[in-house]
């Protein structure tokens, strides 16, 4: 796959394409339906299937106090986009100049001229250009005077409500990261560098990795079950602690995480943490024997829920993830 960092960084006559537009932050179960039906859209015309994303996320420029945290890294979702079957991206970077860039120049210069578009897809919400004056009825208008056939994807919804990143982000906010699972279509990930820790969960028998997370999102505060990977190791289950650690009078949030059935050295290396379900709030504990037995049980759950997951079983709705 090719990854075109702005516009400007086309070749001539990259075209022609069927082109999707988007943000895509999470490459959820809602993006894949609009990317996927972009490839197979492309490959029957025989023509370039291309992604236009954004980086940053324009909020960040137009309201920094109001910009969400990403659901992913943009490596993260170019590899996504890339496992779909994409072929080209365009990352835009999303500043002030582009920002006032208005949804006709918008269409005309870069979407149809330099990447030559037969066709675009875009989600039920779309609206792009200055002011986000873009929108549906705009793109149906070009589509109307044979500029483009547009495709507006289906919604795709889980438990009654519509994916969406920003409902994404809400549920692993509040720990929900099972319905956060079902509507990304796998777990949601933290990664990260491991960092040296005061090796208290080893005296208790139960050590821990702690976590710095490359992004500012995490779960809300509890206890999960979860699979991690460490880089030159095999995924395991993983009982992670998000938040402080009241027992020890531990304020600032962190996120620990217990790898099953490991006790090696881990500092400097490179982790990433799929959260499978939540298993319990924080608790505060009086007795060290008491938070031993907790951790001990949680440690049995997390087994038994990675169980589930690597036999399919995770789902208890019976919901496809």
């Amino acid at each position: 796959m090719r990854v075109f960092r702005g516009f400007g960084a086309l070749p001539q006559g990259v075209g022609p394409s069927a082109v999707a537009i988007g943000n895509f932050d999470g490459v959820h179960r809602g993006h894949r339906a609009v990317l996927s039906g972009l490839v197979r859209s492309a490959s029957v015309q025989g023509v370039l299937p291309v992604a236009v994303t954004f980086h940053p996320h324009p909020l960040r420029i137009l309201a920094p106090e109001r910009a969400p945290p990403l659901i992913q890294a943009l490596e993260d979702r170019l590899e996504a986009m890339e496992r779909i079957g994409v072929r080209a991206v365009v990352v835009v970077p999303f500043n002030r100049v582009f920002a006032a860039l208005g949804a006709a120049e918008f269409l005309e210069e870069m979407v149809c001229g330099r990447l030559g578009a037969r066709e675009v897809w875009v989600g039920s919400d779309a609206r792009f250009g200055r002011g986000r004056e873009g929108d549906l009825s705009m793109l149906r208008r070009w589509e109307e005077e044979g500029r483009f056939r547009l495709v507006v994807a289906n919604d795709v919804a889980s438990g009654g409500h519509r994916i969406a990143s920003s409902g994404i982000r809400r549920l692993v906010l509040q720990g929900q990261v099972m319905e956060a699972l079902r509507c990304l279509g796998r777990p949601f990930e933290v990664r990260g560098e491991v960092v040296r820790g005061a090796s208290r969960g080893r005296r208790m028998g139960f050590p821990t990795a702690n976590l710095l997370p490359d992004l500012s999102l995490v779960p809300g505060e509890g206890i999960y079950a979860a699979e991690g990977e460490v880089e030159g190791l095999d995924s395991r289950p993983a009982a992670v602690h998000v938040g402080p650690v009241p027992t020890f009078g531990i304020r600032e949030p962190v996120v620990e995480a217990h790898l099953l059935d490991f006790d090696g050295d881990l500092p400097g290396r490179r982790m990433r943490l799929r959260f499978l379900d939540r298993i319990r709030p924080i608790e505060r504990f009086d007795r060290i024997e008491a938070l031993r037995d907790r951790i001990a049980e949680d440690v049995r759950i997390t087994r038994e829920v990675h169980r589930r997951w690597v036999a399919g079983l995770l789902d208890s709705n019976g919901e496809t993830v």
